[in-house]
């Protein structure tokens, strides 16, 4: 799999799936409906559903939701000539598909997303797992945003929902649209390849995506031997 198309993803997964659909609507009461983040049930991040980045199989992951009777594969990417990566899309019940299963290897899931119902908003969570270490923000369109927050401990990065587009403000309300959940390994890569910024507090979304305001982390950007195109 694509290495820079790992690093897109962790920016722009949460509008890609409702794209293909026409109209973005971040605040999508379809997507998933699910606060695990928050409990903890069946399992604390960076587990969900007993599926875990860096240790449940690629084949216990599909196994795992196929037998839930929740949830519905709904399309699939095999490996293809030396790439062994592998990926599944799956939906909630007959809803539009919300979440994605990754292995980078084909035989151990190395990250997951889950696109989420806007049932959670950023408080809880801030009070449960503290400050995130980065950030980034994408603005959709006029009126929607999105930041997303980087916990390398968990490890995990959470995407909130902000209202007024780039001119909006990362606070406390912010609505919870997706979470990433990563292997460690995983993690580590994107520190080193993807631009963030450090976390500076609750403050407007631009200050998170101009760079002349923060400085990047990420020193691999644009070098090949530590974030190679394949």
């Amino acid at each position: 799999m694509n290495r820079r198309l790992i690093y897109a993803l962790i920016l722009f997964a949460a509008v890609a799936l409702p794209g293909c659909a026409g109209e973005v609507n971040l605040l999508d009461e379809t997507k998933l409906k699910d606060t695990s983040l928050l409990s903890g049930e069946p399992c604390g991040a960076p587990c969900w559903n007993e599926i875990t980045p860096g240790e449940t199989s690629y084949r216990d992951a599909r196994l795992i939701l196929e037998s839930s009777g929740r949830f519905k594969i709904s399309e699939e990417s095999e490996p293809e000539g030396d790439n062994p990566g592998r990926v599944f899309s799956f939906a909630e019940g007959e809803n539009q598909p919300c979440c994605q299963v990754i292995s980078r290897d084909g035989e151990t899931i190395t990250s997951f997303l889950l696109q989420l119902a806007p049932e959670m908003t950023f408080g809880p969570v801030f009070d449960k797992y503290g400050e995130p270490s980065y950030v980034a923000g994408q603005q959709v369109s006029e009126e929607q945003a999105y930041a997303v927050f980087v916990y390398p401990d968990t490890p995990m990065v959470i995407y909130n929902y902000i209202a007024g587009g780039a001119e909006g403000a990362v606070s406390v309300d912010n609505k919870i649209i997706g979470v990433m959940y990563m292997a460690p390994a995983e993690m580590g890569e994107l520190l080193t390849c993807a631009r963030l910024h450090s976390w500076k507090g609750f403050v407007s979304l631009r200050s998170y995506t101009e760079p002349e305001e923060f400085d990047f982390v990420g020193d691999g950007v644009g070098d090949e031997k530590i974030c190679p195109e394949s």
